[in-house]
């Protein structure tokens, strides 16, 4: 991990070089992650002063959610569950949803996820992320009837929510409360 100050902040910045034409900028959880072309031979400080005031500028907007993260999630605990219990659950959502939306899921598994939730595969294969253990059985079921809405429309057009809309109709909630958790998870 490297080290560069803007302005009166310090940060953290990690240089991958990847087969891409022009140079990229990612900002996850307060670090900088700098995508170079294979070839890249210019000054990296350069790059990194060159978006200094975007850089900054999404530093303090992930300061503030940081903050608002921290205080909306100091009255939410993770569920501490066994993995036959998770399972157990995982599985009557899904015979119950499967039922309700008419489809079937190919494959059902269950692995480590760093950005999401769940997804579904355009061939009906769906992964969950094994830190749904954590969460409570609603949010569980949430996730899982969004993936399998996935089935019948793969986007999130309009059509997809108005389906989501008929079991949780207030889904955004719900996101919202997903947030939270991944938050509380992912810090840890």
């Amino acid at each position: 991990m490297l080290k560069t100050k803007i302005k009166d902040r310090e940060i953290e910045y990690t240089v991958d070089y990847r087969k891409v034409k022009y140079i990229r900028y990612e900002l996850r959880g307060g670090k900088l992650r700098l995508i170079l072309p294979k070839r890249y031979n210019g000054n990296i400080e350069e790059c990194i002063h060159k978006k200094e005031k975007w850089i900054y500028d999404k530093l303090v907007e992930y300061d503030e959610v940081k903050v608002k993260l921290e205080e909306q999630t100091r009255n939410i605990c993770l569920i501490q569950r066994t993995e036959k219990e998770f399972k157990n659950i995982t599985n009557s959502f899904f015979e119950k949803y499967q039922n309700q939306l008419n489809v079937n899921a190919k494959r059902i598994q269950y692995r480590h996820m760093t950005t999401k939730w769940g997804s579904c595969s355009s061939l009906g294969n769906i992964t969950l992320a094994k830190d749904l253990i954590y969460l409570p059985e609603d949010l569980i079921a949430y996730i899982i009837y969004h993936e399998l809405t996935h089935l019948i429309i793969l986007d999130h057009s309009d059509k997809f929510f108005n389906i989501i809309k008929k079991e949780f109709p207030d889904y955004k909630s719900y996101d919202s409360r997903l947030n939270e958790y991944w938050y509380l998870i992912k810090k840890e």
